[in-house]
This record gives structure tokens, sequence and C-alpha cells, in this order.
């Protein structure tokens, strides 16, 4: 993702000028104080923007942005942002395109972000960087599609819609954007939370007191504007959200537990899990210990199940709620080490795609075409600071075998950069030979380095 450099230039105080003609508003640029050179170079770039049919259009010196106010008859599905600039200026837009014919931005503002646009002189070696936000002052038309909404732990889809009289998203600098409210009157328990309006995703605190019989009042927020009120909403439990933590465990012992968070999960609900793979004769069920609404704890993994990896499947009352893999080890709960430092020779995950996949363990059986590329991250796993040199050489073969016979792929280096966490590690690249026969293989992965062959990977891989 491109950086937008933001270049900072300071205005004297005072009013802005603004002329208003056939439903145009033009905002000129502060005059600059003489002893300012980068405020003489912003002014010798842009003279102001004009949005046909704006009610008022304010500059914000501190964040160099625009912020126009649209009247509740403003109904247009573009905005048309003309920018006036200097001689020899060029205008860029969003995506970093240049628009050089008529200087005009046709932009669809409607619960979108807000405008970005860059202007540079020709050659490109100065440029400023401007923001246009767009806001209304009445009442936003929002459709509410349903008063019967699921929720979980994770949070809600809301069956909102934004019909009209919505500006861009956020509408003002330094604003993040719509904020929805449950009122329980009865109660007078609220919670509170942002309103993303890509997907209308909402994270409530406490939100295990919405599942109620008591009606419900939503209130939607936007800057600037009248809330918008529903009155006798009604939230229903929705299929619990679900994941393994720590989710960077792999390798387990056989008196280790398996903590499973999310929710909201119920006492009077049945919870198990299933041991599956492709070497295992049956699958291996076993009940799972309700803690409370959000936590679940498996006590013991079962006993009977060999050294080697696992795919987990965690149930309700028999109806799928996720899926985890897991690696059992012999080794006793304290000598168990985490995939930073694990010396286990294993294949912890095999996917295709991209490669910043790596970061969720894949739970879909391995099915390839020949001479697809994927990836493989294995125990014991090469991880250093960003910007360390790894040696292929430390990346397995993998081992293809069916019917007594064996293929062996080489890797190739890829290396992924985990910037959050500050750490690098490298993953085995690996192709399917073109010329390889269809069936379904065996997958273990082999260090040359101490001649270690790991334990198959919980699925075959089926070529096609």
């Amino acid at each position: 993702m491109k950086k937008l450099i933001y270049l900072t230039f300071f205005v004297l105080t005072g009013m802005l000028a603004n002329c208003k003609k056939d439903s145009e508003i033009l905002v000129i640029a502060p005059k600059p104080e003489p002893e300012k050179e980068n405020l003489i170079k912003a002014v010798q770039f842009l003279k102001g923007i004009t949005v046909t049919g704006a009610e008022k259009i304010e500059f914000d010196s501190v964040t160099n942005s625009y912020l126009v106010s649209l009247p509740d008859s403003y109904d247009a599905s573009k905005a048309e942002v003309k920018v006036s600039m200097q001689k020899n200026i060029m205008l860029w837009d969003s995506a970093q395109t240049t628009i050089t014919t008529d200087s005009i931005i046709r932009y669809s503002y409607k619960s979108t972000g807000p405008l970005h646009f860059k202007v540079s002189d020709n050659p490109e070696k100065s440029w400023f960087y401007f923001t246009v936000y767009f806001n209304f002052s009445g009442t936003p038309k929002i459709d509410l599609l349903s008063k019967e909404i699921p929720v979980n732990a994770s949070g809600s889809i809301l069956p909102l819609r934004y019909m009209a009289k919505v500006g861009s998203i956020p509408a003002a600098p330094g604003q993040y954007g719509p904020t929805v409210k449950i009122i329980n009157r009865k109660t007078g328990f609220t919670t509170e939370s942002a309103l993303y309006s890509d997907n209308m995703y909402a994270n409530f605190p406490d939100a295990q007191n919405l599942i109620t019989s008591d009606p419900l009042a939503m209130e939607i927020s936007l800057f600037n504007q009248n809330s918008v009120v529903f009155e006798g909403i009604r939230f229903t439990r929705d299929m619990p959200h679900f994941y393994v933590l720590p989710d960077y465990k792999f390798e387990y012992s056989r008196k280790d537990t398996i903590k499973v968070t999310g929710g909201f999960f119920l006492p009077d609900k049945k919870y198990s899990a299933t041991f599956t793979s492709d070497f295992l004769s049956a699958p291996v069920s076993r009940n799972i210990r309700f803690n409370d609404a959000s936590r679940l704890t498996l006590d013991d993994i079962p006993s009977e199940l060999p050294v080697g990896p696992y795919l987990v499947s965690f149930y309700e009352d028999g109806k799928l709620l996720g899926k985890s893999s897991i690696y059992k080890s012999n080794l006793e709960p304290s000598e168990v080490a985490t995939i930073w430092d694990s010396k286990t020779n294993a294949i912890e995950n095999i996917w295709k795609g991209d490669i910043s996949q790596t970061l969720n363990r894949n739970t879909n059986v391995l099915s390839f075409h020949k001479g697809d590329v994927f990836f493989v991250r294995s125990l014991p796993l090469a991880a250093a600071y960003p910007g360390f040199n790894f040696d292929v050489a430390k990346l397995p073969s993998l081992r293809l075998k069916r019917n007594g016979a064996t293929v062996e792929l080489k890797p190739a280096l890829e290396v992924f950069n985990w910037g959050i966490a500050g750490v690098s590690f490298a993953i085995g690249k690996y192709t399917i030979p073109t010329d390889l026969a269809a069936g379904s293989y065996e997958v273990t992965s082999f260090h040359v380095a101490d001649s270690k062959e790991s334990k198959p990977y919980w699925s075959k891989m089926e070529i096609r």
C-alpha cells in the first residue's frame, strides 16, 4: 500500500474567502506570510477547489483538508470537484493517475472514504497532498432491513443500508466514522460500537446482554448529523465465534489441555472435539468442558492417538463450530516448546495462494493440480529478525509417497516478514511436477542436515 506523504504548512489566521456562482463555491487558499517559504509554495500550486452544489467549503490548514458541506437536497451520485491550480501544475487523483483534461474529479462520495488528491510541479519535484471530506447536516436516510439480528462474541453484521444524505466516512479530520448504540430502555443497559461502513460490522462490549426478550433500541450517529433511532430491535444468538488459544501453539503433550475461546457458549449445550487424520483408522472424539460464555476446555488429548499431526473439529450439539490442527508429541507438558524453538520435525502448514496465509493453518484437505505452486511452513522453524539472510538448505525437501514410490520435491526459499511481530521466517515453496501421476499421496518433510523425516501431514495430497 502506498503511503500518502502529508506536508504540513501554516496559514494566516482569518476567514477563508468564499465566492458563490451558479451553485458553486470556490475556496481560495489563504494568502501566505512572506517569510514562510513552504506556504508560498503551496499557494503557488493550488488556488482552491470548487464543488458543484456545495453549501459551504472550509479549509483546515492543519490537515490540508477541505470540508465540503452539502445541502439536504443534494442527491448527485458523484461530487464534481474542480481543482483550481496555478500554471504548469499537475493534478493527481487518489489512484496516482495524472488528470490533465479538465482538472475535474468526479468522486463517489457516499459512505466511502474521503477524496485524496495530489498536486505537483512538472516535472514532479515538489508536491502537496490534500483531502476532501463531504458531509451533510440534517438527518441521514438509513434503512433497517430486519429487526431481528444475529450476534455472537465476535460482533454482528447489522442489516443497515445508507440511502441518502450520507457523506464520506469519515466526514471530517480526526473523526472515526459512525457509531451505533444499543439501548435497553427497560433495564438501562447500553453498549456502543464503531460501525464499519464497508460491511456494517459492529463489535459490542458485553454483547451477551443483547440476548434478551426485552425490545431494544438502535441509535446510529453520523458526524454533525441527527441520530437515527430504530425501536423494537431483537438480537438472536448466532453460531458461536471460535478459536483456539494460544493460536501460535501447534505442538501439544498428551497431558496438555486445548483451550477454546469465543462464544457465546451455553451451559446446556454439549461440546465435543473430534481428532481425524488420513492415517487414523477411525475418528477419536472427546467431550469438551464448558467454563463460561467465552471459554471451553478439552482437558486431555486422547492417549490412544499416535504421535503426529491431527485435524481437530469442534462441535456444539453435533454442529460444527470450527477446526484447528495440532501436533501430538510424546513429551511432557513442561518439555513442549513453542513453534519458535521447537526441535520437532513436522509439517505445520501446507497451502496454496498468498504467502501471508502462513499465519493461518490450513484446515482443508489438500487438492492440487500438476504444475501447482504451494507453500509449506515446517518445524523446526527458521525465524530471525527482518533482513536476515536465510539459507535454503535449512528448509526440508518434501516426499510424496504413493504405492511404494517416492517423489522428492526440492524447496525454493520464500521469506515472510511479519511486521507487527518484528520477525521474519523462511517458507518453503514447492512445485508439483507436471509429469506426476494423478492420485493420493502421503506427504512428509525430510531435513537433509540431520537426515530426519517427519510424520505424515494429517491430510494426503490429492493430485489431479
